[in-house]
């Protein structure tokens, strides 16, 4: 179940219906590492990325350019606080775990998009490089590539998604902290 006053198929259908080139999950995703490198000044700069080959006068454009603007709030509020409850923004739990693992992969890879795409400084380069967020990306790109065999009911790979769900909220909790002070500097140069 979802942390966030968003509906997960909505958010897919609008965005579908837009063309962005964009998933919901791996909006999220985006967003998390956005919002970990350069705080809440990064809400434009997702919502360009998201919506950069989008029709503009299109049915679901606006709708998901909202969806979009809370879910950054809300993201933020979450990860700001520290509070326990973040989560990621994926299909509701009673989804087929193979829907589930793929918007999971979907998810990485907006997360490594964020953290990729954009001028970096050596400095952020730097803390890229250095553990733990060195493993956590390297892990990331690997869960990338997941899947899930085509049987529903297989208990083991539920247990197995839970587990790297549960790994994956950690570490985006974990690379929001360990950037803490780059994005606090980062922040004092914008406003200065």
């Amino acid at each position: 179940m979802s942390i966030f006053d968003i509906n997960f198929k909505n958010l897919e259908l609008n965005l579908k219906q837009c063309s962005s080139d964009w998933f919901a999950s791996q909006c999220h995703g985006l967003i998390c590492a956005r919002l970990s490198v350069l705080g809440p000044n990064s809400l434009e700069l997702c919502l360009s990325q998201i919506f950069e080959h989008s029709i503009k006068q299109s049915q679901g454009f606006n709708q998901s350019q909202e969806e979009i603007r809370s879910l950054f709030n809300a993201t933020w509020a979450k990860l700001d606080a520290r509070q326990s409850d973040f989560d990621l923004l994926l299909p509701v739990d009673e989804s087929p775990i193979k829907e589930q693992t793929i918007a999971l992969s979907q998810w990485c890879d907006g997360f490594l998009h964020g953290v990729v795409t954009g001028k970096n400084p050596k400095e952020l380069k730097s803390l890229f490089s250095k553990e733990p967020i060195s493993t956590i990306i390297k892990d990331m790109v690997e869960l990338t590539r997941a899947t899930a065999s085509s049987s529903d009911d297989d208990d083991e790979e539920l247990v197995y998604f839970i587990e790297i769900r549960e790994y994956l909220r950690t570490c985006t909790q974990l690379v929001y902290e360990e950037l803490t002070d780059f994005r606090d500097s980062i922040n004092k140069i914008k406003s200065n």
